[in-house]
C-alpha cells in the first residue's frame, strides 16, 4: 500500500485525504457546472461545499469513532484528531452534510429537493475518488478470500483479501452514471435522490459481507444498516412520485 505519496523533508501527501479531496473538487465542479447551466451563480454552491466539508468531516469522524471503535478511542482520545489514518463512515458524513445542506439552503432559498437532486450524482462521483484514498492507505479491507483478484494488506497480515474499497469505487461509478443517465428524464423532485439512496444502500449491503467488520458484530449488521438506507430511499421515492409532477422539476427556482 501507499498510505503517503509524496514526503519532502517534513512535508507529507497522505493517499487518502489527497483522494478525499480531489473526490471533493470533482463533485463540486460537476455540481458548479450544472448549476450554471439552469443560469445561476454557483457561488452559493462553493460556500455550501465548504460548509459541508467541515460538517461531513465532523460527523465521518464521530460516527467511526462511536460506531467502529469506541473503546479505543475512549482510551486514546487524542486519535480522534488523526483523520490522516483513515476512519470516517460514510453515514455521518451524509447526516451532518445533509442536515448543514437544508439549513443553509433554506436560508438562501433555495429548493432543498431540487439541489439534492443536482447533487447526488456529483456525490457519487466524489466517493469514488475517495475510495481510490482507502485501497491506498489500507483501509477498509476486506475479509480473506481466494479469488484471483485478491488483495495483500501489509499493514493487516500475509492473506489476500477482498479489495472492498475497490467495489466501493466502481459501485459508486455505476450510480453515478445511472443517476446522470435518470437525470435527464427526471419526472418529480428527489427522484434523482431517492435513487441515490437505493442504489447506494442495495450496494453497500452486498459489500459489507464482504468487508472486515471486527468491531460491530460482522458484516451482516452494516448490511444491514445499508438496506435501512436503500429503504428509507424507496419509500421516499414512492412517497414523492404520488406528490406529482412539479412545474419547476430540477429546476433550482421555487415552485408555487
Amino acid at each position: 500500500m501507499h498510505p503517503i505519496l509524496f514526503q519532502w523533508g517534513f512535508l507529507r501527501l497522505y493517499s487518502y485525504g489527497f483522494f478525499v479531496a480531489l473526490g471533493v473538487l470533482a463533485a463540486t465542479l460537476l455540481l458548479v457546472k450544472k448549476v450554471e447551466k439552469q443560469g445561476k451563480s454557483p457561488q452559493f454552491v462553493i460556500d455550501l461545499v465548504i460548509l459541508i466539508v467541515v460538517a461531513g468531516i465532523v460527523g465521518a469522524r464521530l460516527v467511526y469513532v462511536f460506531l467502529y471503535e469506541p473503546g479505543y478511542y475512549l482510551a486514546h482520545p487524542l486519535q480522534i484528531l488523526m483523520l490522516t489514518q483513515g476512519g470516517l463512515a460514510f453515514y455521518g458524513a451524509l447526516l451532518f452534510g445533509l442536515l448543514t445542506g437544508y439549513l443553509y439552503l433554506r436560508k438562501i432559498g433555495v429548493p432543498f429537493l431540487a439541489f439534492l437532486d443536482l447533487a447526488a450524482p456529483a456525490v457519487a462521483l466524489g466517493y469514488s475518488f475517495a475510495r481510490i484514498g482507502c485501497f491506498l492507505n489500507g483501509c477498509c479491507y476486506g475479509v480473506p478470500t481466494n479469488l484471483p483478484w485478491g488483495v495483500v494488506f501489509p499493514a493487516v497480515d500475509d492473506l489476500p483479501r477482498h479489495p472492498t474499497q475497490l467495489y466501493s469505487l466502481l459501485s459508486g461509478v455505476v450510480i453515478f452514471v445511472i443517476l446522470e443517465l435518470v437525470s435527464r428524464r427526471i419526472r418529480f423532485r428527489g427522484q434523482i435522490f431517492s435513487l441515490f439512496l437505493i442504489l447506494y444502500g442495495l450496494s453497500r449491503s452486498v459489500i459489507e459481507l464482504f468487508r472486515e467488520n471486527p468491531f460491530i458484530w460482522g458484516g451482516w449488521v452494516a448490511s444491514v444498516t445499508a438496506l435501512s438506507v436503500a429503504l428509507v430511499g424507496g419509500l421516499l421515492y414512492i412517497y414523492l412520485s404520488r406528490q406529482g409532477a412539479s412545474a419547476y422539476l430540477g429546476s433550482l427556482e421555487r415552485s408555487n
